[in-house]
């Protein structure tokens, strides 16, 4: 029955090391832009966490796949000739860094107040409060809230495929085209994209239990 799968499967898994690259760079830079926009955005205030809060409102609003739309076709308009792959990826940075930003944003002001006004009390400078109080205070409320949306965004890497970027759901759709046999081929895509995300799944868990436990 699953004959079809086993052939196809080397194919497969180059479309996976696709979908874990495409993943890679766009969650990981992504992941960086949020956390640099959250932690600005909670320690600044004012206009700047403003803008930045701006920026989460309208990235957040659109699903990823139309920024993904637009980035494929609107960048070429405006006279920036970029590949199809690098459209996808900025888009999905910019999604990513969108969620990310409110996860780092509110781990950084969870912090008990009177652990900043104590360190401000010591005379500390904000980045130096930042480094020495805010962050190491603020990682375990931040990691299990992102690891759950790393998953989420790796499984978003899927849409690229829409507009017409290869990867694991491109290659899936290839091979059904020409075996005719969808079940056993998004089956076993199924099971992948499974074993990509639930190693994260059960750290964001574990994490969380622990963090729980602790406080």
């Amino acid at each position: 029955m699953f004959d079809v799968l086993i052939a196809n499967l080397p194919y497969l898994m180059k479309g996976t090391l696709q979908t874990l690259w495409l993943a890679l760079v766009g969650v990981g830079l992504g992941t960086f832009l949020g956390t640099v926009l959250g932690v600005v955005s909670a320690m600044v205030g004012g206009a700047v966490a403003a803008l930045i809060a701006t920026y989460v409102f309208v990235i957040r609003g659109i699903p990823v796949l139309v920024w993904m739309f637009l980035a494929y076709y609107m960048l070429p308009q405006l006279g920036l000739m970029v590949g199809d792959v690098t459209a996808v990826i900025g888009a999905l940075i910019l999604y990513t860094g969108a969620f990310v930003t409110e996860i780092a944003r509110g781990a950084v002001l969870a912090v008990p107040r009177h652990q900043t006004e104590a360190a401000k009390a010591l005379g500390m400078r904000k980045l130096t409060m930042l480094r020495l109080v805010i962050l190491p205070q603020a990682v375990s409320l931040f990691i299990p809230p992102l690891l759950n949306n790393s998953v989420m965004m790796i499984k978003a890497t899927s849409y690229v495929s829409v507009v017409g970027v290869w990867e694991l759901t491109y290659a899936a759709r290839e091979v059904v085209e020409r075996t005719l046999a969808a079940f056993q081929i998004f089956l076993g895509v199924m099971l992948i994209y499974f074993l990509i995300c639930y190693p994260l799944t059960l750290a964001a868990r574990f994490l969380e239990k622990r963090y729980s436990y602790e406080h």
